[in-house]
C-alpha cells in the first residue's frame, strides 16, 4: 500500500517471517528507523490507516500525543534469523558516522569525525572500518577523508526496496568487536541487540535543514539519556538489554 514500507527490506523481512510468499502490502505505515519520539513524522501519524511502530518508548509518545490506531510491532530487524558475533579481531572497530539522506545533507564535513577515529586508533582499536550512507559513499571526497587515513570504507547500499540491506548490515556489525558512532541511531541499537559492544564518540553533527543543524542539542540529550553508552562510561560492556528495549523486542 505504501512503497516506503519496503525501505531496508522491511516488507520482505516481515512477509518471510510470517511465511507469506506473495508480495502482500502491509496495511498501514511502518516506522523506518529508531526514533526517540512517536516513530513517524506528524503528517504520517495523522493518516487514517494503522501505524506500526517499534518500542514502548514510541508507544508512550504516541499515547501522550493522543494518536490512535497505533500498533507496536518491534523493529523488523528483530525478525531476522538469529546470528552470533564473529569479530575478525578482538579490537576491530566499525564506525558509523551520523549521515545525511537523499533530501538533506550534513551541516558540517567529516573531517572532525575522521580525527575522532584517529583518537580511537591511538587507544588501540583496529582494524577500523567506516560505513557510510550510500549517497556519501558515492562522493569520492567524502570517502577520501577516511581512506587517506588507511581505513576501509564501505556502504550497505541504497535503502529503497532492498531486501539485502539489513542482512548486509547485520553481518557487518557482527564482524566487528566494537561499533561506534557520534550519534545514537538505528544501527547503534541493532549492534547492541546483537551483543556487539557499542559506544558514542565523536563530534556533534546535524542536518542542514533541521532545527538543530550543529547537532549539539541532540548530543546533550543522548549523553543525558544514555550515559552508559558514552566512551567514558560504557566500561567495555555490551548493554544488550538496552538495544532490545529500544528496538521493541
Amino acid at each position: 500500500m505504501l512503497g516506503d514500507n519496503n525501505h531496508y527490506g522491511h516488507g520482505t523481512i516481515l512477509r518471510r517471517y510470517c511465511g507469506v510468499e506473495r508480495a502482500l502490502a502491509i496495511p498501514g505505515r511502518m516506522q523506518h528507523g529508531w526514533q526517540p519520539g512517536c516513530g513517524l513524522p506528524v503528517a504520517s501519524m495523522r493518516e487514517p490507516w494503522p501505524k506500526f511502530i517499534w518500542s514502548a518508548r514510541n508507544l508512550q509518545q504516541c499515547q501522550d500525543a493522543g494518536y490512535r490506531r497505533i500498533i507496536p510491532l518491534g523493529a523488523p530487524f528483530l525478525y531476522l534469523e538469529q546470528a552470533s558475533p564473529k569479530p575478525r579481531s578482538p579490537q576491530s572497530l566499525l564506525v558509523i558516522p551520523f549521515h545525511g539522506w537523499e533530501k538533506e545533507k550534513l551541516h558540517s564535513e567529516m573531517g572532525g569525525m575522521a580525527a575522532s577515529i584517529g583518537e580511537l586508533e591511538a587507544r588501540g582499536f583496529g582494524p577500523i572500518t567506516v560505513c557510510l550512507y550510500y549517497t556519501e559513499f558515492a562522493d569520492p571526497e567524502m570517502r577520501a577523508v577516511f581512506e587517506q587515513r588507511g581505513y576501509d570504507v564501505v556502504t550497505n547500499g541504497p535503502r529503497g526496496d532492498n531486501p539485502d540491506f539489513l542482512l548486509r548490515q547485520r553481518d557487518l556489525l557482527l564482524s566487528h568487536a566494537y561499533v561506534t558512532s557520534n550519534r545514537v541511531s538505528t544501527a547503534a541499537f541493532y549492534a547492541l541487540s546483537l551483543g556487539v559492544k557499542f559506544f558514542v564518540h565523536g563530534p556533534a553533527m546535524g542536518l542542514s535543514g533541521s532545527d538543530d543543524p550543529t547537532g549539539e542539542r541532540f548530543d546533550t540529550w543522548q549523553r543525558e539519556t544514555f550515559p552508559e553508552l558514552t566512551l567514558e562510561r560504557f566500561g567495555d560492556r555490551t548493554n544488550r538489554a538496552l538495544g532490545e528495549v529500544e528496538l521493541g523486542l
